[in-house]
């Protein structure tokens, strides 16, 4: 494999994060005929148990057709890398590679590991992993494990001194535990934004995201300036349309500036929540229905991760028709 091409360019293919319950039958087809078929790795070996706890990804081509896998067991171990062979050499192994190791930072393990065939030591060499102990034999194939160790999240910050982090100017993460931290934490960063509000969120989470307070500093960003803009992406907006929700009513007011699409049908996988503020400021939970997260208010080597993940997402994504009746 090579290095990613230019990232400038328009890549054939997107990576996104799934679900081993969502996409089993995908990642299944990639691997037999790149493990079982192409290999000669015996089935039994291949299906090891892991899947269904671990983190996949998955590489689509244009016509969202699989192209390539890999995984992250929760100790950090990546492996079950397959492309498909026309697909290599073109980024796609980069690209994965990619996205395991920012879920692996976002889960604060201090290194990743993984078993490399040893045809492929040189691309992960690229990437940084270090080689260790000697060469072994797994499936017949000669593998080398390698190593990378991950760098802290900069520095921990207690939840109480929130209301002293600048955005773009304060280093750090801090841990949110429960609907308050989560409330007061998007609150006062959003406050603090001048320019947009990325928010991916399955249903708009009325827990954090439908009190006055947040709806007040969401309107004074929007019409900060001509420039200002709130985008807001929504996996499931049935309990928004059914129940409403006050941001809605703010949307339909400030309709120029604040916009809310329905994800597509490819990402509805998703369980997480992220927003981004400024292109600086994030914050994310891992799973929607857990108020466990991080907010990081000087993190834009995240935030253009996390902008590259919504930004795919949104170019996908279409205003809800439901919400449009609501807006009337």
């Amino acid at each position: 494999m090579s290095t990613s091409p230019d990232p400038t360019l328009s890549k054939p293919f997107k990576v996104q994060r799934v679900t081993w319950q969502n996409a089993e039958t995908d990642l299944r087809i990639l691997r037999e005929f790149v493990f079982i078929k192409e290999q000669n790795v015996p089935p039994e070996l291949e299906w090891d148990g892991e899947d269904e706890n671990a983190v996949h990804v998955l590489a689509r081509d244009e016509k969202g057709r699989g192209i390539g896998t890999a995984r992250m067991t929760a100790d950090g171990h990546i492996g079950r890398m397959a492309v498909l062979r026309a697909w290599r050499r073109r980024g796609v192994g980069s690209e994965m590679l990619t996205a395991l190791i920012t879920i692996a930072r976002a889960r604060q393990l201090p290194r990743v590991k993984l078993d490399a065939q040893t045809q492929a030591i040189d691309f992960y060499l690229r990437h940084d992993f270090a080689p260790q102990g000697e060469v072994f034999m797994d499936a017949n194939i000669p593998h080398q494990h390698m190593t990378l160790n991950l760098p802290p999240l900069d520095v921990h910050i207690n939840i109480n001194d929130l209301p002293r982090q600048v955005l773009g100017e304060t280093r750090g993460y801090i841990n949110l535990k429960g609907r308050e931290d989560n409330t007061q934490a998007a609150i006062h960063m959003v406050a603090q934004g001048k320019r947009s509000l990325n928010l991916f969120t399955p249903n708009l989470d009325p827990r954090i995201f439908d009190n006055e307070d947040f709806i007040e500093v969401v309107k004074q960003l929007a019409i900060s300036s001509s420039r200002s803009r709130v985008n807001i992406l929504i996996l499931d907006p049935s309990d928004v349309v059914t129940h409403g929700h006050r941001i809605v009513e703010l949307a339909r007011r400030i309709s120029s500036r604040i916009f809310i699409h329905r994800a597509d049908e490819e990402d509805r996988n998703q369980v997480n929540t992220f927003m981004i503020v400024d292109d600086v400021g994030i914050i994310r939970r891992a799973h929607n229905d857990r108020l466990e997260g991080l907010a990081e208010f000087n993190n834009p080597a995240e935030a253009r991760l996390l902008l590259k993940t919504f930004n795919e997402a949104w170019e996908r994504s279409q205003p809800e028709p439901e919400l449009r009746r609501l807006h009337l």
